[in-house]
């Protein structure tokens, strides 16, 4: 997977996202720094309907809720994995960079692998902390997500609060994921 990453200028502070420790670090903004709008041009070199469908959200159509996630085989082993890759992302984030090189084909795509996520952590309070996890389950196990997909983590400036979420075929993966369109990205991986 190919990671991509700019800095965001805001105000006379810039922003990046460090993608070996996870977390958006700040500097005062440098005398060669352009006003960046985020990681994402508005001219879209990257040739994904995904970028497009950021950049407009509100021409995005909305998924629906699939059923396709209660037929998976192996369930128990991939709720193993969803919880190791919970527990990695809050606790040891630079080993969830090793679990981004696997690609399991487990669900036919986003949606399936979200509502199997949400169905190990029905809490939606606890859903609201878990988006980081959730998107990188959903990148390593949808069958769709290599030819597809886009994973997004986002800033909310000043702040430096961050969301992660997943579009795929130009609609998000998450039914009822809507904090994201706060969020400006930072980094997203393809």
């Amino acid at each position: 997977m190919k990671t991509i990453s700019r800095p965001i200028v805001f105000y006379d502070k810039e922003f990046r996202f460090n993608s070996f420790w996870g977390c958006l670090t700040c500097k005062a903004k440098s005398a060669n720094s352009e006003d960046a709008v985020g990681v994402l041009p508005i001219d879209n070199p990257y040739k994904s309907p995904n970028v497009d469908a950021v950049h407009n959200p509100f021409r995005m159509k909305v998924r629906e809720k699939s059923q396709g996630w209660k037929t998976v085989r192996h369930a128990w082993l991939v709720e193993r994995y969803a919880r190791l890759l919970t527990w990695l992302s809050m606790h040891c984030y630079p080993l969830t960079n090793v679990c981004l090189l696997l690609q399991m084909d487990i669900f036919s795509d986003a949606g399936d692998a979200c509502m199997f996520y949400y169905n190990i952590y029905p809490s939606m309070k606890r859903q609201q902390t878990l988006c980081l996890p959730r998107a990188l389950f959903i990148a390593t196990t949808s069958r769709r997500f290599r030819q597809h997909g886009t994973l997004f983590i986002g800033a909310f400036l000043p702040t430096v609060r961050m969301h992660a979420w997943v579009v795929e075929d130009g609609m998000p993966a998450d039914c009822f994921d809507n904090q994201w369109i706060y969020f400006r990205p930072v980094m997203m991986l393809l």
